[in-house]
């Protein structure tokens, strides 16, 4: 229990010795070291970690690859071996070619029983051998006599064995014999003294691997003789089709007096070595994948044993052809690491001088306010204690030119509503143009065109429908009405535009019971209806339609006033857009303009107009409002505007 007080007490000490040697060196030096230090050997660990994980992971696929490809051979080898050991199987399987040998063996040669069973055995040998390409000789030797490869006529193919007693002395016959039946390969990389061509070759055939086979006889299993196979090494090469693309490594055939074939002879290196030494190795492990060093070059180095052969299939590779990418990867690494360097140095400078500007910024604002000038600010450029201290200077400022500032803003805020209001006032008044005086004077004049006209005229009834028009307007007053008598206006409003057209303008409307009960500003559709008409349409009206739709979506009612005209360009669509939302000019204000403001103004910003057009497709207009079921006076809006501004302090 005594020794946690002393622990603590110690590492208080070292925490204030640690503290004290700090401070002696600048806030700036400070920070940078500690920056550099812990950017710096995180880079550098997670270089070097990354790189040498990534070698290790190099060499293990290299590795694995190696073994898989002298699998690959080995397999292929075999499947090449099987396929000329069935060829072979075909002999001895023949009951008339074995009784044909058995009687030769014992016959007397010269004979006619002798020569036809020769030429059963030789026509057999023909047979097997005909029609493969890399089949250059088959000979059966039996009791001191050689049977060759021979046509029908009797023509003699193939090689032949010009010295059968070394041949019963060689390999050939006596590792066939020794096996009993079981086939036996046997390889000869160079020049072969056993077989040749014919009788007049000079040298024998080279370049074979030979297969031999003990015949028996089936009865007695006394031994008929050897049948020998010899197959071109060419046969073996095509196991490696397709190795011979990769130019880092080289692949090869091992028999036991050295190379047999390989598989990618256009590379001069790596090459298998004349080592004996290393042959024995190979068949004691009979399979492994090592890294060794081979003409004093490091190289990969991998074989597999060809099973019931003294063959191997071997890969060998220049391992610094192979970890050549490494090197690259590790130059890439140092060089992104001098990257690191750097911009950790551009770090530190930049986080040091984030601390001690804004510090200095700060002294010199306090300074000038210590002298008076109170309308100097902080100026706030981040989210660090730092600007909480500038916050605090900038609120203690502001306090001083509060009131003041207040008042100002108080006041541009009264005016514009006001200005705002009287622009929606002077809009609907402009569209009533003093409804009873007009009402009147249109009855007087349509009373006068039926007395020239003798009755009812196009003109009379054109009269009539805008009597009508200002009528409606005029009974209406500054209140709000339902959607049903607002499209009753526009209906009227269209049929005196269509008065001037020869064929009319279509007036479609799909509104539900409910959306018609719903109360809006008077005066609300006539501005869009008159835009459609005249920048849609351009005045003209054939094939031209206007349909209006509305509907009822919660507290929300949606109204949609779709024509077929022109539409517009998006550019133009955009420009529009920003005039609508933004505050236009009361002067130059478009009367779409106006019942948006007159919405917003009445109902709220999130309630007003948004369009949506494409050129040739036409355009729709959709006007969204609250739902209202009574009529509500929008002249109380000015009043409400004043009070609103009326208890503002202007001290």
């Amino acid at each position: 229990m005594k020794i946690l007080p002393k622990i603590k007490k110690i590492q208080c000490r070292c925490n204030a010795f640690i503290t004290r040697q700090l401070r002696k060196v600048s806030i700036f030096q400070r920070l940078n070291i500690s920056f550099l230090v812990l950017l710096l050997g995180t880079a550098v660990f997670l270089t070097f970690f990354s790189f040498s994980k990534y070698s290790a992971e190099i060499i293990f696929n290299l590795e694995r690859y190696a073994s898989m490809s002298v699998q690959n051979i080995q397999l292929k080898v075999q499947d090449i071996m099987q396929e000329y050991e069935e060829i072979a199987v075909q002999f001895y399987e023949d009951e008339e070619v074995l009784r044909a040998v058995a009687e030769n063996v014992t016959g007397v040669e010269g004979s006619d029983v002798f020569r036809q069973n020769r030429h059963i055995v030789e026509s057999k040998l023909y047979h097997m051998g005909h029609g493969k390409k890399y089949i250059k000789s088959i000979q059966m030797v039996s009791a001191g006599k050689q049977y060759h490869m021979a046509e029908e006529n009797g023509y003699q193919r193939g090689g032949t064995i010009r010295n059968l007693d070394e041949f019963y002395q060689s390999n050939f016959y006596q590792e066939a014999k020794a096996r009993h039946g079981y086939p036996v390969w046997i390889e000869d990389a160079g020049q072969n003294y056993t077989f040749y061509e014919s009788e007049q070759s000079v040298y024998g055939l080279a370049d074979i691997i030979t297969l031999s086979v003990a015949i028996y006889q089936p009865e007695t299993r006394a031994l008929l003789g050897v049948l020998t196979m010899n197959v071109d090494i060419k046969a073996f090469t095509e196991a490696a089709r397709g190795y011979e693309a990769y130019q880092d490594s080289n692949l090869f055939l091992i028999g036991e007096n050295g190379v047999i074939t390989a598989f990618n002879p256009n590379i001069a290196f790596p090459s298998f070595p004349s080592d004996r030494g290393l042959f024995e190795s190979m068949q004691k492990n009979k399979k492994q994948v090592i890294r060794t060093k081979f003409d004093g070059e490091d190289v990969l180095f991998a074989y597999e044993n060809i099973p019931g052969t003294k063959m191997f299939s071997v890969y060998i590779a220049d391992m610094k052809i192979l970890l050549e990418r490494t090197g690259h990867t590790r130059n890439l690494s140092i060089l992104v690491l001098f990257g690191i360097v750097i911009g950790c140095f551009a770090i530190s400078y930049y986080v040091t001088k984030s601390i001690s500007e804004p510090v200095r910024r700060l002294v010199k604002v306090m300074g000038k306010a210590g002298d008076g000038k109170w309308t100097v600010r902080y100026q706030n450029s981040g989210n660090d204690e730092i600007t909480v201290l500038g916050e605090r200077f900038n609120e203690m400022a502001d306090k001083t030119n509060q009131l003041i500032e207040q008042v100002y803003l108080s006041e541009i805020r009264r005016q514009k509503l006001q200005l705002s209001w009287k622009n929606a006032q002077l809009d609907a008044m402009l569209m009533q143009i003093n409804p009873h005086f007009l009402y009147n004077t249109l009855d007087i004049i349509r009373w006068e065109a039926m007395y020239e006209a003798n009755g009812e005229s196009k003109v009379t009834r054109m009269i009539e429908q805008f009597s009508k028009l200002c009528r409606m307007g005029m009974k209406a007053g500054g209140n709000t009405i339902s959607l049903k008598e607002s499209l009753e206006h526009a209906q009227v409003y269209l049929e005196v535009i269509n008065f001037r057209h020869q064929e009319k303008i279509r007036f479609l409307t799909d509104v539900g019971e409910t959306a018609e009960k719903c109360y809006v500003p008077q005066f609300m559709l006539q501005p869009i209806l008159e835009n459609a008409v005249v920048h849609g349409f351009h005045d003209a009206s054939k094939g031209y339609a206007v349909q209006i739709s509305a509907h009822v979506q919660g507290e929300v009612l949606h109204i949609q006033v779709k024509d077929n005209g022109t539409g517009m360009t998006k550019e133009n669509l955009e420009k529009l857009q920003n005039y609508i939302q933004g505050e236009a000019d009361p002067e130059k204000s478009i009367g779409i303009v106006n019942v948006n403001q007159r919405i917003r103004l009445f109902y709220g910003e999130e309630y007003g107009i948004q369009i949506r057009s494409r050129k040739q497709m036409g355009t729709e207009v959709e006007i969204i409002l609250p739902v209202k079921m009574q009529s509500e006076n929008m002249k109380k809006l000015g009043e409400e505007v004043e009070e609103d501004v009326s208890g503002v302090d202007r001290r």
